[in-house]
């Protein structure tokens, strides 16, 4: 095989990386590039060559970085984007995209995931409808601008049903799947900030909401401690047994930490996806950029403290300083001076 099909032979490792088993590589191939099936066999067993404007076609349609098909990692990064819409469609398909990078993830026979969690993952809130709802209409009040949001207020009982079921969905996937997470004090300070910032602008149609989020919010402080204590990821309806497999590490490091990043690795494949303009995700498998990414979190994992596991002690400092924080926000957001 010449050199050329070298890379066709990567190429198509990419993409076989990104469709799903229950369907056919071939049919998208045909139906990317309008050709028969034969054609496309023929390609994939490396028998015809793709032309540069095939090639485009199928990266642009699969998310493939070529660059680093060529070994060019001291070029440019490229990043293929995955924009976040304001309405409901829009999240859904954020939601389902995660879903499906989770389970590729979990399709692997070797898997890594380390995440730095400047916020708490998006991930563990759907055990917490309430939260959930609440986070999802932060999100399109005071980030995404939608114009149906301008005026509106937090109502707890116009909860997105539909959204959250999919949401639960991408938790049980996640929680199936080895992970390390870095934590810092922020991690769970966010959320408050955001529900006093609510409470004092006016922004919930009844007031005792806030008091009922943070009551919401100690549940899932006190459930993300469990967890951390087990060593283990798992919903809050479920008691895990002294077998459970152990699948989650965290690691608290406040001073080492940069912004909401996560590094997979799938089987002989590194990925990194970035947090851009806070919910719009960039992704990148550029070899020398993954490599340095990996290297600063593994860094950071060394320098920080295990709170997870074994570390009891350093798990019920980490908390207890959390569950303090939570009581100075609770305060702030049911100041008399505040109440309408």
């Amino acid at each position: 095989m010449n050199k050329d099909l070298g890379i066709q032979k990567l190429f198509f490792d990419s993409v076989r990386q990104r469709v799903p088993e229950h369907i056919s590589i071939v049919h998208e191939i045909a139906e990317v590039l309008g050709i028969s099936y034969d054609s496309a066999y023929r390609r994939l067993r490396g028998e015809k060559a793709l032309s540069i404007e095939e090639m485009k076609l199928l990266s642009y349609k699969f998310r493939i970085s070529i660059d680093s098909l060529f070994g060019m990692n001291n070029a440019d990064i490229l990043f293929q984007p995955f924009i976040f819409y304001a309405d409901d469609e829009g999240l859904e398909n954020w939601l389902r995209w995660r879903i499906s990078e989770v389970q590729r993830l979990n399709a692997a026979a070797s898997k890594e995931l380390i995440m730095v969690a400047r916020d708490l993952p998006v991930y563990f809130y759907f055990d917490f409808p309430e939260l959930a709802a609440f986070k999802l209409y932060f999100w399109k009040k005071m980030l995404l601008h939608h114009p149906d949001y301008h005026e509106k207020k937090f109502d707890i009982n116009e909860e997105p049903t539909k959204l959250l079921e999919t949401g639960h969905y991408l938790l049980d996937a996640y929680n199936k799947i080895p992970s390390s997470e870095i934590w810092c004090y922020e991690t769970f300070t966010r959320i408050m900030k955001q529900i006093v910032f609510c409470s004092v602008s006016g922004f919930f149609i009844h007031k005792n909401y806030s008091t009922l989020l943070f009551d919401k919010l100690e549940s899932l402080v006190r459930h993300m401690e469990n967890q951390a204590a087990q060593g283990c990821k798992f919903h809050v309806s479920y008691n895990p047994t002294e077998n459970e497999e152990e699948n989650f590490k965290v690691f608290f490091n406040e001073v080492l930490l940069i912004d909401n990043t996560v590094f997979v690795q799938r089987d002989d494949k590194k990925f990194v996806y970035m947090t851009h303009n806070s919910l719009d995700i960039l992704i990148t498998t550029n070899h020398a950029f993954c490599n340095q990414v990996e290297h600063s979190l593994r860094i950071i994992m060394k320098t920080g403290n295990l709170i997870s596991g074994t570390s009891a002690v350093d798990c019920n400092s980490y908390f207890n300083s959390i569950y303090e924080k939570m009581e100075e926000y609770r305060s702030q957001s049911i100041s008399p001076r505040f109440v309408l």
